[in-house]
Formats: structure tokens, C-alpha cells, sequence
């Protein structure tokens, strides 16, 4: 591979390491001194610039007028879950623009709900002693990946583009910047997609081709991709500053292409994320002839696929974004709640502010100048009896069905998002803490159950994702610190090499659904009672800061108990009281030092002490006794 071909392949991160993808240290067979790998297939795609012109130009026409319609619908969405909705021409003109957004409250309400932690990985393989370490020691490295990257943060950001856009998506990369994979949300409208694909239930896009749309400055453009600078300085009219957009495509989840335009291919490759099958030529030590062996590249995915993946829940599998979603779901309901609300807002404002007049005590400007002193509750003055020349006439109140439609209206907007019982509206007739809880609990069981279950498994192939970005490009020994480790004790340290075992690596079903915390901990006392549970996970579960510290302290208190430490060993602090010694009185040990008997009144050491006779009190009873008479009664 030539030197302008790692350039330009630059822009795509790992590809700055492509010498690592036909390296021993990703392949079956160990390296050697005498081996040489020679790649099956050249890593740039053998498609020709022509044939990638071609095709993109086709691509981009054929999505147009699907985007079109598409962007309908998320303009819609957007606007409403920003308070940007429907109102009267009428309403407008009287300057009554009354907007109660319920659709926010209720997006916001339910995202906590359905990204409340992060999602936790399973990984499983076979039962040898190097399967079980390699197992452990992924698992840990996909929690600290997850951790440092603010998964949790990433997936909520990604269900709210899912709501507005009709999809949401995460694109997964290697950053040569920092050797280690990098995790971004990536805004719906960014793609092109293939028109006739569809996401899969382990949220993939199944379809021939896939774009999407980048921008980089010109200097950095010509900076990658070197042998395309003059062009791309042309098109930046000599200005490095320029910002130019790019397309990156995914072909069949084989090649990737960069386009600039409807003409300009910056480069052509192959799948960077892959470990391609190669061949090897090593000496025999015997014969001194060269050996041409087969390599097969070791991959945990079971085929090349663009690193991309895409959260899709209402979906027919007709096109790649969803049919429906719950904000266009809920756009009639919000329409109306607007509406009530402003029948509301005139008939109060009728029952304060209308006044009738008789036409031959006032004229029309002043009938009007009379209704405007009324507001400010300034003195209206007439001739002759006022009550015969003004009357204040207040609108009859609004029946009944009205307000009742108005509640059916925001508690079906709550029900469809299912937020009804984590609201104040929908706690309100709960009378104790435990009903209160329970209405909250059915939401994250009907929220778990739907919409969490498609976002637990748009983890699990993220984590898959992390796992053959490991195998890839983990060239050299990357060391991760197991969060909560002390002293290096816990460091795991994963390099390619280690990954000759099959792995499977799942999400625990149900770790995104949030779970109450007052049920948590007293199901965690009752685990206790049950002895069913070690201390350690009891402090945990009742979320106690320091929850090692807590356990120790428990177990030095439980061996204080039955005698078998002295209470300095659990108390550094406590000072034995002073016991009152005769002469002649038996010798007492130094307390809590284990050292030889001492008189009392001497405090000098006597050897052969003899052993305190049966029933006997020692120092070390009594000081156990007066530690344990100083703890407060619970």
C-alpha cells in the first residue's frame, strides 16, 4: 500500500493503522521472525472512481424526494415539542397565542424514565481457564467504555432524535487520537439512506448503500486526502478556512467512498473496521524453502458492516425511518388542550370584562372607554341613574364537559407516552407514599416493556460493535482501570491477541428499566433478614456512600461481638476506662496489645503469669463491655 493511500484513509481514523489489519497479531497463527503477511486483497476498493461517481449521483436523486417528505414530518414534531403549534387566525388577531405544552412535559418526563442507567453487558464464552479471564476481563472493559463515554447520556440523546426525526443513530469509530473507540450520536439528517432499506431488530440498516454527510475544512480536506488537494483548494476558492461538505459512503458494509460533489472521489477503501483473510510465506527451518499458508482474520462480527447503529421502534420495515412516532401521535391531543385552554381564558375574561350600555345615554367610544375603566377599576361617570344606562353582564360559566374534555385530553397525551403516573396530575389521587409509588412503577414497567426493550438491544450492538473495534485495533496493550479499583489492583489489560475464544455479548434484560428506590432498599432488607444477601451488596442497594467501608466496619463489629478482637481493632479511639487495682490482684494484659501481663500498680511485665481463673474478668471483657454499653440503643 502506498504512502497516499494511508494519507487519504486518514480521515477515517483507524485507517491510519491498516498495516495492523494483516498483522499476525489479528490473524490464527502466531507471529514470527520468518513470517510475512501478504493480503489477499489490496485494502482500496476496487471499485473505479467512474463506477463511484455513478453511483452516488443515483443515490443522492433517489433519496431527494423521499427526505422531502420525510423532513414534513420532523419539522412538524420539532416545532411542537418546542412549543411552535397550531392556533387560530382569530385567536392570533386577539393576541390570545395560549400554548400549554404537554408534548415537552411529556417527551422529558419519559426520557429519564427510559435511559435512567446505563445498560448492562453479558458476556459469555467457554469454560476454560483463558475463555473465563478473556470473558471477565471484556466485560469489565465494555462497563469502563460505557462509563467514559456517558453511554447513558449518548442513548437519551439518541431517543430524543428518535422522537423528533423518526429515528435516532450512533456511529462508532476508532480515534487514532486517543488509540481507544469513540461513540457519537448522529443526527438523523445527516444521512442518506437507501430508500428500499429498513433497520433490523438489532438496529442495523439493511439496504445496498448508506451515506453520510460531513464537514471539514478545505486545508484539512487537502491534509487527508493529498492527491485531491488541488481540486479541493479550486472548489474552496484558494480559502484553507473553507468549510466543504463530503460525503462518507457505505457500500454493501465492504467499501467506503468519500465524495466531494457530484464529481471529486477523495478515496476509495475497504472496510477499515475488518480483519481481512491473508497468506503467509515462512522459511522451513528445515529445508530452507519458502511455505505460502493461508491466514483467516479473526472478526467477532459475522461479516463486514457499516458502524453505524440505528434506533427504529414503529416500524413496518417499508422504509428506514418509522411510520409513526409518539409525537405525531399526539398532535390532535395537544391541539385540543390548546383549544380548551383558550375557551377557558375568553370565558374568564367574559365573566369579568363585559358590559352592556344603552345607546342613548353613551356612544360607542365611550361604551368602549367605560369597558377599559372597569379593567382598571377606575370610576365610570354618567348622568342620571347608572344603573339604567350601564349594566355589567357576566358570561355564564362553561358546562361541566368542558374541563372533563380538557382532562381526558392531557391524561390520553400521558397515557400514549406512558408518563401518566410519574406526573403530579396523575399521583394526585394517590393518598399514600406506597400507591404514589406503585402508580410511578406501573409507567417504567409499561415504558421498560416497550420502548426501553429496543433500546436495550440498540446497546447490545453497540457493545458488539466495541468488541470487534477491540479485536481490530487494540494492536498494541491497552490498560484499563476497573472503576472502584484501588491501587492498580483491578487493571485489566486487553490486547488483540487475547481474542482466540468465541464471545457472545448480550444486555441484561430490564437493567435500563428504572426500579423505584424505596422498593429497592426495602427488598434489600428483607434479603438481609432472609440472609439471603452479603453485606457488601446490601450497602450497595441501599446506595450507601462507601459501601466497602460499611461492610468492613460490619464485619470488625460482628467479630467485636463475639469476642474476638479487641475494641481498639474496630475503635482506634476508644480508651479503655481505668480499673481500680489491688495489690496482689491478678496481672492484666496491655489492652489491645497482645504484649506480656503487667502489675497494675507497677506497670512492670511478669513472666509465667498465671492465667486468670475461671468466671474471671479480664481487662480486654471489660473494656468490650463498656464499648458495647456506649453504643446508643436503636
Amino acid at each position: 500500500m502506498n504512502e497516499n493511500s494511508i494519507q487519504g484513509s486518514a480521515m477515517f481514523g483507524a485507517v491510519q493503522q491498516v498495516h495492523g489489519l494483516f498483522a499476525d497479531i489479528n490473524k490464527t497463527k502466531e507471529s514470527s521472525d520468518n513470517l510475512t503477511i501478504k493480503p489477499v486483497d489490496d485494502y482500496e476498493s476496487s471499485l473505479s472512481e467512474e463506477k463511484i461517481t455513478s453511483l452516488t449521483n443515483s443515490w443522492k436523486r433517489d433519496y431527494s424526494p423521499y427526505e422531502g417528505e420525510i423532513k414534513k414530518d420532523q419539522q412538524l414534531c420539532f416545532d411542537y415539542w418546542i412549543g411552535k403549534q397550531q392556533t387560530d387566525i382569530d385567536d392570533l388577531t386577539a393576541g390570545r397565542r395560549i400554548i400549554v405544552n404537554k408534548l415537552f412535559t411529556a417527551i422529558e418526563t419519559f426520557l429519564p424514565i427510559a435511559t435512567r442507567a446505563n445498560p448492562e453487558p453479558l458476556v459469555s464464552g467457554d469454560n476454560s481457564n483463558e475463555g473465563q479471564a478473556l470473558m471477565k476481563d471484556v466485560k469489565d472493559a465494555l462497563v469502563y467504555q460505557a462509563s467514559i463515554q456517558k453511554l447513558k447520556r449518548k442513548l437519551a440523546k439518541m431517543t430524543r432524535h428518535w422522537m423528533l426525526n423518526l429515528i435516532g443513530a450512533v456511529g462508532i469509530d476508532y480515534d487514532v487520537e486517543i488509540d481507544d473507540i469513540k461513540t457519537e450520536v448522529i443526527h438523523p439528517s445527516k444521512f442518506i439512506f437507501d430508500k428500499d432499506g429498513h433497520i433490523n431488530e438489532s438496529g442495523l440498516f439493511i439496504g445496498e448503500y448508506l451515506g453520510e454527510r460531513c464537514k471539514a475544512s478545505a486545508d484539512r480536506l487537502a491534509e487527508l486526502f493529498p492527491k485531491k488537494k488541488d481540486v479541493i483548494m479550486v472548489l474552496a476558492s484558494g480559502k484553507k478556512g473553507t468549510k466543504l461538505e463530503y460525503i462518507k459512503w457505505w457500500w454493501r458494509g465492504t467499501d467506503v467512498f468519500f465524495t466531494l460533489g457530484d464529481t471529486i472521489v477523495l478515496g476509495k477503501y475497504k472496510n477499515p473496521h475488518w480483519n481481512y483473510d491473508g497468506q503467509t510465506e515462512r522459511v522451513d527451518a528445515e529445508t530452507g524453502a519458502k511455505i505460502t499458508e493461508d491466514v483467516v482474520g479473526i472478526n467477532h462480527l459475522p461479516r463486514p458492516t457499516a458502524p453505524y447503529v440505528f434506533l427504529s421502534i414503529f416500524s413496518t420495515s417499508q422504509r428506514p425511518h418509522d411510520d409513526t412516532g409518539l409525537i405525531l401521535q399526539n398532535i390532535s391531543q395537544q391541539d385540543q388542550i390548546n383549544k380548551r385552554h383558550r375557551q377557558l381564558d375568553k370565558n374568564i375574561d367574559g365573566q369579568n370584562n363585559g358590559i352592556v350600555v344603552d345607546g342613548r345615554v353613551m356612544t360607542k367610544e365611550q361604551a368602549s372607554e367605560a369597558a377599559s375603566a372597569k379593567r382598571r377599576g377606575a370610576a365610570i361617570m354618567v348622568n342620571g341613574n347608572p344603573r339604567e344606562a350601564v349594566s355589567f353582564d357576566a358570561a355564564p360559566p362553561l358546562a361541566p364537559d368542558v374541563w372533563k374534555g380538557l382532562q381526558k385530553s392531557e391524561m390520553d397525551l400521558d397515557n400514549i407516552f406512558g408518563t401518566s403516573g410519574s406526573t403530579p396530575t396523575g399521583i394526585a389521587s394517590e393518598d399514600t407514599a406506597r400507591g404514589k409509588i406503585m402508580v410511578s412503577q406501573m409507567d417504567a414497567s409499561r415504558i421498560g416493556g416497550g420502548i426501553t426493550e429496543y433500546i436495550e438491544q440498540v446497546a447490545e450492538t453497540i457493545y458488539n460493535f466495541w468488541v470487534q473495534m477491540m479485536i481490530v485495533h487494540y494492536d498494541s496493550t491497552h490498560y484499563i482501570n476497573i472503576l472502584g479499583a484501588q491501587e492498580g489492583s483491578d487493571l485489566v489489560q486487553l490486547v488483540n491477541t487475547r481474542f482466540t475464544k468465541a464471545l457472545t455479548i448480550t444486555v441484561k434484560e430490564g437493567s435500563l428499566i428504572p426500579k423505584d428506590p424505596l422498593t429497592q432498599r426495602n427488598e434489600a432488607i428483607d434479603l438481609w433478614s432472609a440472609n439471603s444477601i452479603d453485606p457488601l451488596n446490601l450497602y450497595k442497594k441501599l446506595d450507601f456512600p462507601d459501601p466497602n467501608a460499611a461492610a468492613q466496619s460490619l464485619i470488625l463489629w460482628q467479630m467485636l461481638q463475639k469476642g474476638q478482637i479487641q475494641p481498639q481493632q474496630y475503635l482506634p479511639s476508644f480508651q479503655a476506662p481505668a480499673l481500680p487495682q489491688q495489690p496482689g490482684s491478678l496481672p492484666t494484659e496491655q489492652p489491645g496489645t497482645g504484649g506480656p501481663a503487667v502489675n497494675a500498680p507497677t506497670g512492670q511485665p511478669i513472666e509465667n503469669a498465671p492465667a486468670p481463673a475461671a468466671g474471671t474478668q479480664t481487662a480486654a471483657d471489660i473494656q468490650s463491655k463498656a464499648l458495647l454499653q456506649s453504643v446508643p440503643v436503636k
